[in-house]
């Protein structure tokens, strides 16, 4: 009997299931394009609630910016200065035809374009969030591996206990414990300030990074290994198993690349809720992030800043989404981009 390789099977059964005569798929890149409009309107809806909440929320920027004791006519000039004396339809208009022109306007307190701080501080979050990913996978990929090959009795139950308990830590508590052991006992971490030249900042985000993975780390690791467990089932397994695969090919092609695919999904959705999280720790290890600057923004009732940084959080969250879709596409011939 000949064996067939991995992908041409699952490319097989993918048919199968649709019938020969059945519709054929669309080009990916049509799918690619499909999927693409529609983040850029749930991007667009992000926008629209972003603006409507941060007007409902109670307080006054003018009056945070000027201080309680501001004379009324001074209040009400620099509400016509800033154009908040207008509607809030009017008001959504302008910041619309403004984002068109690449303009997400200033920073009503400070005066600093949105898109400079953006640029100033976005790249700190970036990296947060890059340092994370890069150590959750170093950590989850060989631990799912090795718990789901090695077949030891007790392990699981010893792997599941301890994944659990990680779950359960909430995050500020587990960046105050570890700050505290290796920035002020051990004094391996700086316990604030930032570098933004690489590598140089890597120092100052390995520790924050490692905060990320204590929640990540069981989530990808439980779902890489269930899936793990779930591919060693397949017939294409054994059939490897009996063509004597070259240990490394078999582990790739015949394990761990079929079952990456709901982990990478998994870990494109906790990138985006990453993208807000990322705040917490920005505070607590003094990070110039920029969801701190958004804590900011927001005590401030500075709009522009916080539709600002909303719009391009949700514009991160909703590709992320979609990348990874398209990444499991590609490892996985089973997962289909609808």
């Amino acid at each position: 009997m000949t064996a067939t390789p991995i992908g041409s099977g699952v490319e097989s059964a993918v048919r199968a299931q649709e019938g020969e005569d059945g519709p054929r798929p669309q080009p990916t890149w049509e799918k690619v394009l499909r999927r693409t409009g529609r983040a850029i309107i749930v991007a667009f809806w992000v926008m629209v609630v972003a603006f409507m909440l941060i007007r409902l929320s109670p307080g006054d920027p003018v009056s945070a910016a000027l201080g309680a004791d501001a004379a009324p006519d001074t209040v009400a000039a620099a509400r016509k200065a800033l154009g908040l004396d207008v509607d809030p339809l009017t008001q959504f208009w302008n910041y619309l035809t403004g984002l068109f022109r690449g303009d997400l306007g200033a920073s009503l307190i400070s005066g600093v374009p949105v898109t400079e701080m953006l640029r100033t501080n976005m790249p700190v979050t970036l990296w947060l969030i890059f340092t994370s990913v890069t150590m959750t996978l170093v950590i989850s990929l060989p631990l799912a591996m090795f718990i789901a090959m090695a077949r030891i009795p007790g392990l699981p139950y010893l792997f599941r206990t301890l994944t659990a308990i990680g779950l359960a830590l909430p995050s500020f508590l587990v960046a105050l414990i570890l700050l505290y052991q290796f920035g002020l006992i051990w004094q391996v971490a700086p316990i604030f300030g930032y570098d933004p030249t690489f590598p140089a900042n890597l120092q100052y985000l390995w520790l924050p990074s490692l905060v990320n993975c204590v929640v990540l780390v069981p989530v990808l690791s439980r779902v890489l290994y269930s899936s793990i467990l779930d591919t060693l089932e397949e017939e294409f397994v054994e059939t490897g198993v009996v063509r004597g695969v070259r240990w490394n090919r078999f582990y790739w092609l015949y394990v761990l690349r079929p079952s990456l695919a709901p982990t990478v999904v998994l870990l494109s959705y906790m990138m985006g809720v990453m993208v807000g999280s990322t705040v917490i720790l920005e505070i607590i290890f003094a990070l110039p992030g920029i969801g701190r600057e958004l804590v900011t923004a927001v005590t401030m009732r500075d709009y522009p800043v916080v539709q600002g940084i909303i719009l391009v959080f949700g514009i991160l969250v909703v590709f992320l989404s979609l990348i990874g879709d398209i990444v499991a596409s590609l490892l996985d011939p089973r997962v289909r981009l609808t």
